[in-house]
């Protein structure tokens, strides 16, 4: 007998695993019917949104014949005739129904003239989405949160409200007061599809965008009337028109990106330091006009002159003077690349016999020097001169 009852309650416990392993299964199944219904209608959807800025023109055209804000929306065959979607799709949900599109020109008063006209649309299931003929809010949620931000579904508390993922949007329900009804939209309400950059160019944008570091590649032009900040601007063609003002370095490449190029600026004013390329030898061959730096990096700024790079303050650089007498060292200058040493020595006062000779000179070579002040005879006498040092290019 009790091996009868063992038995019994083996068979019992097994049934009701078995059926809690089928309705695992079966949920397991639903979830993952309900994630492709989300993909499936943000495919749709995409398509849609891309047929939209395709037809704008002709959409546009017709909202200003008609003087109506509603607009023909195309069926879901047509999006994949029309190639924007790219294997046909069944125009509805598996639990029945189908998918219906309005589409409207917005916002009221917008005209073709003022260039302020968006297209607004919404896409929806007939039906709401059902389970066991209950409707399944949570299997709505699954739905739409596998179709991205533009989807949206209505909950049991307040469902004549579609809300968006996360609340990013509201919209009104177009079922009315019914739970569980999912809904995609480009930008619902006076929105239209300005949440989107149009691919033609017909919308502007309405804030300030963040590309995420991203590059943007072959780019006309850039007309801007505020601050551009960047570490680093290359540019191989310059043209600026009313002035360059740069806290920092302005550094100009050419097309290769290996020399200067160059940049016509007009008249420029600069506001902070202006780095010269170091590529300079005093007494190279030039053709004007060029300013360039001494290639030495000593910061002496060479300009072209007769052909030649010369330093602006002239080939003789007066680089110190000194009060000396005779014996006096004189210590040579540091001279940029390119540069010699020079000394030069004027009387200042002295006083000698009349009939005497008086020699003002200095040592021979590229110092330091030392200063003589003698008579004829070789005397040293007493007098003050002036010392001059020079670098010669």
């Amino acid at each position: 007998m009790g091996s009868i009852i063992e038995m019994v309650i083996v068979l019992v416990a097994a049934a009701a695993l078995t059926v809690q392993g089928i309705r695992e299964d079966i949920a397991h199944k639903r979830a993952q019917l309900l994630q492709i219904e989300g993909q499936n209608e943000e495919v749709i959807n995409s398509a849609l949104s891309q047929w939209v800025t395709d037809n704008f023109a002709a959409l546009l055209d017709q909202f200003t014949q008609s003087g109506s804000p509603d607009l023909t929306p195309p069926t879901v065959d047509q999006l994949f005739t029309s190639g924007n979607l790219k294997q046909p799709h069944r125009n509805g949900p598996f639990w029945g129904g189908q998918y219906i599109i309005t589409m409207s020109m917005v916002p009221a008063g917008c005209t073709q003239e003022a260039g302020d006209c968006h297209v607004s649309y919404v896409m929806y299931p007939s039906l709401p989405v059902t389970k066991s003929g209950v409707p399944d809010v949570a299997g709505a949620g699954e739905i739409a949160r596998a179709g991205g931000i533009s989807f949206g579904f209505s909950k049991t508390q307040n469902s004549s409200q579609i809300d968006g993922i996360n609340g990013a949007w509201h919209a009104t329900n177009p079922l009315g007061n019914q739970p569980a009804v999912i809904l995609a939209t480009n930008g619902p309400g006076s929105d239209g599809d300005s949440v989107w950059i149009a691919r033609d160019g017909h919308l502007t944008w309405t804030g300030s965008q963040n590309v995420n570091g991203v590059d943007l590649h072959n780019v006309g032009n850039i007309d801007a009337q505020g601050t551009i900040a960047a570490p680093t601007v290359a540019a191989s063609n310059v043209a600026v028109s009313n002035a360059v003002r740069s806290p920092a370095t302005l550094f100009i490449q050419n097309a290769a990106g290996t020399a200067p190029a160059p940049a016509d600026m007009g008249q420029a004013t600069l506001h902070g330091a202006l780095q010269l390329a170091n590529i300079g030898v005093p007494r190279a061959a030039c053709t004007p006009p060029m300013v360039v730096g001494n290639s030495d990096g000593s910061g002496q700024v060479l300009t072209c002159q007769g052909g030649q790079l010369i330093p602006v303050g002239g080939p003789w650089t007066l680089m110190q003077q000194f009060v000396v007498a005779n014996g006096s060292v004189v210590p040579a200058p540091v001279c940029s690349a390119g540069g010699a040493a020079k000394v030069t020595v004027a009387a200042q006062n002295f006083t000698v016999d009349p009939t005497a000779v008086v020699n003002f000179g200095a040592s021979a070579g590229s110092g330091p020097w030392v200063i003589s002040i003698t008579d004829g005879s070789g005397t040293p006498i007493g007098a003050l001169g002036t010392a001059s040092t020079f670098c010669e290019y």
